[in-house]
């Protein structure tokens, strides 16, 4: 069931533009604003009705309807669960920007764009090149927790587990957006419940990537027990989207062979017109590669979950 409901939704998702309401963080937003009008949000029992409900509500719909249409009705609310957690269209839309004005040369949108990606309100970064890498860390973030950690919770405990994950990391993105205030509760339980995906999710970029250059940093970090999980991905990423000295010189040549036919083609191009198109094809050059190692990366779980459940070790 976990397997075939991560399928249909990720097939949605990749085939269908959802828009917010599709979110969960949209729905969690508007129900915690309405709690926070009764109850103090720093208060204990306000943090257990917004973290338990959802999933409580979740676990008493599956039981309600798991006999039902021979379980047809399970099935579509393990695909509607699943397709809430995973949708980022707000993610998917900043992306689609941030490239955009990229494309155009505004560095000063790029920035903001960014910056949104990130929850922040500004990045501390000064060149168009670190802009690209951190602007792929966060990307690789994002793919972490809206596919990768939900695949896992599906897998480990069903539409009851995401939910209550999908909680958690939406209470936290509504800290970051200074929407709610910061409880210590919110942070361990996302460093518990992300301790030990994040560290398979990161040994996955270390196979899909530069495995030579990622394994040792990977078997450094992975024993650090307090490490963040962001970090740790974000690391290990970094260093498996490196390419080898000879790829990079082959793409280098490619590059200046391109390079000296356009500028052929355009000999009425002023001088700064070429500098800006430089800069713009460096910033977007590691932000590509780490978006496209990220799908191999949820490409290589999803296949090692339909291994696991054809050989019958998952359910």
């Amino acid at each position: 069931m976990a397997l075939f409901s991560l399928l249909i939704a990720l097939l949605l998702e990749r085939t269908h533009s959802f828009g917010t309401r599709w979110q969960f963080e949209y729905w969690f937003e508007r129900a915690i604003t309405k709690i926070t009008r009764t109850l103090e949000p720093t208060a204990l029992l306000f943090q257990l009705i917004v973290l338990i409900l959802p999933a409580g509500i979740t676990y008493f719909l599956l039981q309600w309807c798991s006999q039902l249409l021979y379980g047809l009705l399970s099935l579509i609310l393990w695909v509607v669960v699943a397709v809430v957690s995973i949708s980022c269209f707000n993610a998917r839309q900043r992306y689609k920007h941030y490239l955009l004005s990229v494309c155009h040369g505004d560095t000063q949108a790029s920035y903001l764009i960014a910056a949104q990606l990130a929850e922040v309100k500004t990045l501390d970064v000064s060149d168009p090149t670190a802009l690209g890498a951190q602007v792929g860390r966060q990307l690789v973030w994002i793919n972490y927790r809206y596919y990768c950690a939900t695949a896992l919770m599906m897998v480990i405990g069903g539409p009851v587990a995401v939910i209550f994950y999908v909680t958690v990391r939406s209470y936290d993105l509504l800290v970051r957006r200074d929407i709610m205030p910061r409880v210590g509760l919110i942070d361990t339980l996302l460093f518990l419940i992300d301790w030990l995906p994040a560290r398979l999710v990161a040994l996955g970029y270390v196979i899909v990537g530069n495995f030579s250059h990622a394994i040792s940093l990977w078997l450094s970090l992975v024993i650090k027990i307090k490490l963040p999980a962001q970090q740790l991905i974000g690391d290990v990423a970094m260093i498996a989207e490196q390419v080898t000295a000879q790829s990079r010189e082959q793409s280098v040549s490619k590059e200046q062979s391109v390079s000296k036919e356009q500028s052929a083609s355009r000999e009425q191009s002023t001088s700064s017109g070429v500098e800006a198109s430089s800069e713009r094809k460096v910033c977007m050059v590691s932000t590509c590669r780490l978006v496209a190692l990220a799908k191999q990366n949820l490409i290589l779980l999803v296949s090692v979950v339909a291994l696991l459940t054809i050989i019958g070790l998952l359910a």
